[in-house]
């Protein structure tokens, strides 16, 4: 049996840690804040919603909640973006999405300033943070002691938000890196060449047995509703690929539980940032008065 990259449990430590850290903070008074926006009812942007704020509950982190009518003109949310872009007790800015049509999400989201961008939402900035979910990934090789240093790990998908950035984080561990599309001829074959598999395609159940190098670790970073089961499944067909796998994620508990909780360590460095930004703005006024 392979080992299983139990997300829920690596989220629970990890928000203990994020937790006592806040606390850390407060003493000295710097106060966490993620100002979330949300347009419409749509029952994604609500779930995922709820579920940042169960994170930010677990870690201390204050979310203010910006929730508007499905009707608000483009302009207004805008105008929103850039007050809370102003605002120095607000540490990390999301918009929460889908949003509805037919709203410009690429033009609204550009509008976040990097600094707060904790979601990495405006992929035209300049970022200051790693994507949730590339990061989130990391974080479990990390934390069930996985070597990556002189693997060979193979990434299928480049988005921007998850395939890119996870290769490139890899390639910083010291892993060699081969990253595949929707264009790789034989990914097979391809995709058995990885000691470590991350898969990231946003494909039901598209990698199975045939994909795997025996004794490979599998992240999963898709999720998707599963007719078969009436649940949720991931982009690899578990079921088939977890016996030849030595460790993998499941779906759900692997890597998106673990991803809003990396959001929130982003918001409280963002906190951390803004007070010493503060901090050094005052001694340059001193030293310029005196």
């Amino acid at each position: 049996m392979p080992n299983i990259l139990d997300g829920n449990a690596v989220a629970k430590e990890l928000r203990a840690e994020l937790k006592a850290r806040v606390e850390a903070l407060k003493l000295e008074y710097i106060f966490p804040v993620l100002a979330t926006i949300r347009v419409g009812e749509d029952p994604a942007a609500i779930s995922y919603e709820n579920g940042l704020l169960r994170a930010a509950n677990a870690t201390g982190v204050i979310v203010r909640r910006y929730i508007l009518p499905s009707d608000t003109e483009q302009a207004d949310v805008a105008q929103l973006i850039r007050e809370i872009n102003a605002d120095p007790l607000l540490s990390g800015l999301l918009v929460l999405r889908p949003l509805p049509d037919p709203y410009d999400e690429d033009a609204l989201t550009a509008l976040i300033k990097p600094e707060k961008d904790v979601d990495c939402a405006n992929l035209h900035g300049q970022a200051h943070y790693t994507p949730c979910t590339a990061e989130a990934c990391m974080e479990l090789l990390h934390r069930y002691g996985i070597p990556i240093e002189g693997k060979r790990a193979v990434v299928l998908g480049r988005s921007k938000t998850v395939g890119m950035p996870a290769a490139k984080l890899l390639l910083e561990a010291n892993a060699t890196v081969t990253v595949c599309h929707s264009r790789t001829v034989d990914l097979a074959a391809v995709a058995r060449e990885g000691d470590i598999l991350l898969v990231a395609l946003g494909r039901r159940k598209m990698i199975g047995a045939e994909h795997i190098k025996p004794g490979a670790v599998v992240l999963d970073v898709g999720i998707h509703a599963d007719p078969e089961t009436g649940g949720l499944c991931g982009d690899v067909d578990y079921e088939a690929a977890a016996p030849k796998a030595s460790a993998i994620t499941p779906v759900p508990g692997g890597v998106g539980s673990v991803t809003s909780t990396i959001l929130m360590r982003h918001v409280i460095d963002g906190a951390v940032r803004s007070a010493q930004s503060a901090e050094q703005a005052k001694k340059d006024a001193a030293e310029t008065n005196a």
